[in-house]
């Protein structure tokens, strides 16, 4: 049997399909992403990509306040619920009702928070339509289709949108006073991407609004707010950077990476290509994540590890020696100025897909989801503290946040062993789960 005949064969739904369909939506955001990040480097200049880099952090943090770890207890409820159409309503109502609540108060501290400390009206649109871009992919009920792992009903046709929306980037952005139409360009694909979908959870899978209360939105949140910190501890360790190097690092005018939005765009995108890897990586996770959480089965896991992370150490083992020529084929002239960010943090992605894998999949699946919660924020605590001494030392620097980035992402790795291997018995159901003192 060939591999077009496995796939018309395969179980519908099924952890392969859905976890395909994952990559090829991410592989799509990550393919699409790196296109424009080179695009801009050229037509914009290495100030502006850093400008619009700042812009993005800042947005991400709004993403994670509006998500509010409703990506994974929806996603978990939905899974568990999915042949109640009437509970799958309530559940969707519930969770964009509290999301339209947190974009106003984000729509809030925009205006009379960030607005002010920004210089000049091209910096307050990026800032302004990266937010509205972020409000429009948060309605997306992503968590609906990876719950019911139907993801394969709209991975096409988002991805055609989002092929819409970087052609009008090529478009639009001609000229470097055209940067803060960026962010524009993405909020219109968002926007399309919403129409389509929810047309489609309404008319084809059969759920819709309906009117709930606000003790029920209340609870959502509250199942939701254990996931919160985690999530917003995570971007933490992901965004910060770019925007201490924007708004904190001095300005010393001596060496390349001493001014402040030139360093923001090196970082930019040297975290574009560590994005990617993640992108490469969190498919698997996210589809684990509902199939562990309802099979609990650990051989998966297991052989995630042995046959799949071989692969990615081989692939970052690849990118470190050859960057120089890859971001200037990529980046042109600049990508030279990006090599050693980005070697700085290949860590990042090392470490990456066993913290994916190791995490919700396999703690939650182990009833110590708490403890991946945890685990981040001991990361967060570690990158904290040393943000803290780099500023009252040698400074806030390009190159100490990268060693900072890959710090961190080890940290919460040896925490998430550690607590694994004291409850290694769960793994082999030779011992009730409990966690170990």
């Amino acid at each position: 049997m060939n591999l077009k005949e496995k796939w018309k064969s395969r179980k519908r739904h099924s952890l392969l399909e859905n976890t395909i369909m994952l990559y090829i939506l991410q592989f799509s955001n990550m393919f699409l992403g790196m296109l424009t990040q080179g695009y801009k480097m050229r037509v914009l200049g290495v100030e502006l990509v850093g400008v619009l880099g700042a812009g993005q952090y800042a947005a991400n943090f709004f993403l994670i306040f509006m998500d509010f770890g409703f990506l994974l207890s929806a996603t978990a409820k939905i899974s568990a619920r999915r042949d109640n159409k009437e509970e799958l309503s309530r559940i969707l109502s519930c969770v964009i009702a509290a999301k339209v609540l947190f974009a106003l108060i984000s729509v809030a501290v925009l205006a009379f928070f960030i607005v002010p400390n920004l210089s000049g009206p091209g910096e307050v649109l990026t800032y302004s339509f990266f937010l509205l871009s972020t409000i429009t992919v948060t309605l997306l009920p992503d968590y609906m289709y990876r719950g019911l792992e139907q993801m394969s009903a709209i991975t096409v046709r988002a991805v055609a949108i989002k092929l819409v929306a970087t052609a009008l980037v090529f478009l639009l952005v001609r000229r470097p006073e055209d940067f803060y139409l960026v962010p524009l360009c993405t909020a219109i694909g968002n926007g399309g991407a919403l129409a389509f979908v929810y047309w489609h959870l309404f008319t084809r899978v059969g759920v819709g609004f309906c009117r709930v209360r606000p003790k029920e939105v209340w609870a959502e949140i509250k199942d939701s707010s254990q996931f919160l910190f985690s999530r917003m501890a995570a971007s933490i360790n992901s965004n910060l950077n770019g925007l201490l190097l924007k708004h904190v690092m001095p300005d010393t005018g001596e060496g390349l990476y001493a001014n402040p939005a030139t360093a923001t765009g090196l970082y930019s995108s040297a975290d574009t290509v560590i994005l990617a890897a993640r992108n490469g990586m969190s498919p698997i996770a996210d589809s684990l994540y509902p199939h562990m959480m309802k099979h609990r089965n650990f051989q998966i896991i297991k052989k995630a590890m042995l046959f799949i992370y071989p692969v990615i150490l081989l692939g970052c083992g690849v990118v470190f020696l050859f960057a120089q020529p890859l971001l200037t084929i990529w980046l042109g002239p600049e990508g030279v100025n990006v090599v050693l960010p980005l070697r700085l943090m290949i860590p990042v992605a090392v470490f990456a897909f066993p913290n994916y894998v190791l995490g919700y999949p396999t703690l939650g699946a182990m009833d110590l989801s708490k403890y991946a919660n945890i685990s981040t924020a001991f990361g967060t605590a570690v990158y904290l503290l040393g943000a803290g001494i780099a500023y009252l030392t040698v400074g806030i620097n390009l190159i100490v946040l990268c060693l900072l980035s890959s710090l961190t992402e080890l940290s919460i790795l040896l925490f998430r062993l550690t607590v694994i291997l004291k409850n290694r018995r769960i793994l082999t159901g030779s011992a009730p789960k409990e966690v170990a003192k």
